[in-house]
């Protein structure tokens, strides 16, 4: 199953962010699952959080929300709002990778 991870930073938690960037990117290179695509947005407007999305083949849900739970950023509430869920792709280029 494809599932993705929609998360806005929260503005207030800048520093935190930035001091666990590093960390955070550790986190996602070393993850145990298989992460197809992962990024942030480009930068918001003032005052606005900025977007990131993670994208993973897993077996369960259950198995990407833990992976989830274990990620820095989010252990540290840096993200005002985190939303999972499976996605299931139709069409595109990369489709027929998966």
């Amino acid at each position: 199953m494809i599932v993705a991870r929609y998360a806005v930073s929260d503005p207030g938690k800048a520093a935190e962010r930035s001091r666990l960037i590093e960390e955070h990117k550790a986190y996602l290179h070393g993850a145990a699952i298989r992460i197809l695509l992962s990024g942030p947005s480009a930068p918001p407007a003032e005052g606005k959080g900025s977007t990131a999305i993670v994208m993973a083949q897993v077996e369960t849900l259950a198995e990407f929300e833990a992976f989830s739970a274990g990620d820095p950023f989010v252990r540290s509430d840096v993200y005002a709002s985190v939303d999972i869920f499976e996605w299931r792709p139709s069409l595109g280029l990369l489709l027929e990778s998966l």
